[in-house]
């Protein structure tokens, strides 16, 4: 079992009921303190279940990322083979056609909710915790994934609701959306105090919580996708402290993800799983395994669901060993046939219980903050000999030293820039990075009209419906889902929807 007190029946006890008495009506904003049961917060212990309650919280979150991340990319796609009204709003999603009563979009969008909610309980019940290291933990804790749900939504739907404390349903129904400036504005400043509270590694019982490099790279990310006078300057200073510290590339990529080596000197932030039919298993292995394949690739048969594209499998130079660690394009079944079905293999692992793996999912590691400071140098001044080495590393970790790329091959600024691009898709396929790589980039549209106009499936003659036109801009965001909307007629739908 992992070494790590996040995980018990207690604290997924006191998880679901904070998530069963937010108020269900609208953003899941309603404090515990309003339902009588304030007992919760009179100890530090009860404090830090409460933070752990964050922690588990994310479970929500990561279920539908992939959806409105990976799927919604080049990387992957909605099963082809599957009939034209299975699974139908995953299959919108995939074409950027989703409306505001999809129920995954709906689903992710609460779940962000309710972690800042759980977040805010905490940051509003500190003064009770005495001890001012211990304090600062905490309140590090919370502010982070506070802003990591900030971040998130920020970047899928624009401007959202800003909710600093724990307020009641009637309050919320009488918010407006903030604008996307003044949501980067309170979400950088929440990475910007936890770089500063939260300690610099966590060991033991607490392994897995978050630390201050973890703050550090999201805040730079935030940083740089933002943009703002300043923001690079302040990206670099903390993205150099990160990689200049005490974490580093692992030697072999797959080793990175093998579940007997998690939480390594490379893994900086990911949320935990665990098998054993206790609750806290990862489904993802049967998501994204092929349908009808029962036993032979995971435990249980799979959903077909997020399959990698053939652009996806064709972007890895010959003998890249990141494709082996990350998909396969075909699979072994019954008496030795071979099955061409491509598949994501990067969470896969033993177990014996459907959705039940143990694999955790990375949120961000070494390898984020090497390239990211190579992609601020980029922005700052174009690219410099730091910026190709940076890059260099990465690429070499897989491809060896002959592979690595020369100034003269990346010496303006769009080359690098794609270098980069390129680079990250390699890297970290299928962990939820290349959507929003993308809309940082600007490339978004470019990318994506492209994948529509090539991908076999977005072009079946015999399957019409799944034909998909040119992306449009207002389709980089989501729908602001319906039944905020039906709440308070009043707040602003996305353009285009």
């Amino acid at each position: 079992m992992k070494n790590i007190k996040l995980f018990n029946l207690k604290v997924l006890f006191f998880a679901g009921l904070l998530a069963i008495t937010g108020c269900e009506e609208t953003l899941d904003l309603q404090p515990i303190s309003e339902i009588g049961v304030d007992e919760f917060y009179k100890t530090p212990e009860e404090v830090n279940l409460a933070v752990i309650a964050i922690y588990n919280s994310l479970y929500g979150m990561q279920n539908r990322e992939w959806m409105l991340t990976e799927l919604r990319s080049d990387n992957t796609y909605m099963n082809p083979v599957s009939s034209e009204s299975k699974d139908l709003p995953i299959r919108e999603i995939d074409r950027h056609v989703a409306q505001s009563q999809n129920i995954y979009i709906e689903e992710y969008w609460r779940a962000c909710y309710r972690t800042i909610n759980l977040a805010n309980i905490v940051l509003q019940n500190l003064d009770v915790v005495t001890n001012e290291t211990e304090r600062n933990t905490y309140e590090g804790e919370a502010r982070f994934l506070r802003a990591h749900a900030y971040f998130n939504l920020v970047r899928l739907w624009g401007g959202v609701f800003l909710v600093e404390r724990p307020i009641s349903g009637k309050e919320a129904k009488t918010m407006d959306r903030s604008p996307q400036n003044e949501v980067y504005d309170f979400l950088i400043e929440d990475f910007r105090q936890a770089s500063q509270l939260l300690p610099p590694e966590q060991a033991g019982v607490n392994l897995g919580r978050v630390t201050i490099d973890a703050a550090k790279t999201l805040l730079g990310k935030a940083l740089l996708t933002r943009k703002a006078a300043g923001d690079l300057t302040e990206a670099r200073t903390v993205l150099t402290d990160v990689v200049t510290g005490t974490h580093g590339l692992l030697d072999n990529y797959a080793s990175v993800f093998d579940i007997g080596n998690e939480y390594n000197n490379e893994i900086l932030f990911a949320v935990r799983y665990q098998s054993g039919g206790v609750g806290l298993g990862s489904p993802f292995p049967n998501f994204f395994s092929p349908l009808q394949s029962d036993n032979y690739v995971v435990f249980g048969n799979g959903d077909g669901l997020n399959v990698p594209t053939e652009s996806m499998s064709d972007a890895y130079p010959a003998g890249d060993p990141r494709k082996a660690a990350s998909m396969a394009d075909e699979w072994i079944g019954f008496q030795g046939v071979v099955n061409d079905d491509r598949h994501v293999i990067k969470y896969n692992s033993q177990f014996n219980v459907v959705d039940d793996s143990g694999n955790d999912w990375i949120i961000t590691r070494y390898a984020d903050a090497l390239l990211l400071l190579a992609e601020v140098i980029n922005e700052q001044s174009g690219p410099d000999a730091e910026a190709l080495g940076y890059l260099n590393d990465v690429r070499k970790r897989s491809l060896g030293a002959a592979a690595a790329l020369t100034f003269d091959q990346v010496s303006t600024y769009f080359d690098f820039k794609l270098a980069l691009e390129n680079e990250r898709r390699l890297e970290f396929a299928f962990e939820n990075h290349r959507w929003f790589d993308l809309v940082r980039s600007g490339r978004a549209i470019t990318v994506m009209s492209q994948h529509f106009a090539t991908e076999f499936q977005y072009n079946d003659p015999d399957h019409p419906a799944f034909n998909t036109p040119a992306l449009q801009h207002y389709q980089l965001y989501l729908p602001i889902p319906q039944y905020e909307i039906d709440l308070n007629p009043s707040i602003a739908q996305n353009t285009g929807y």
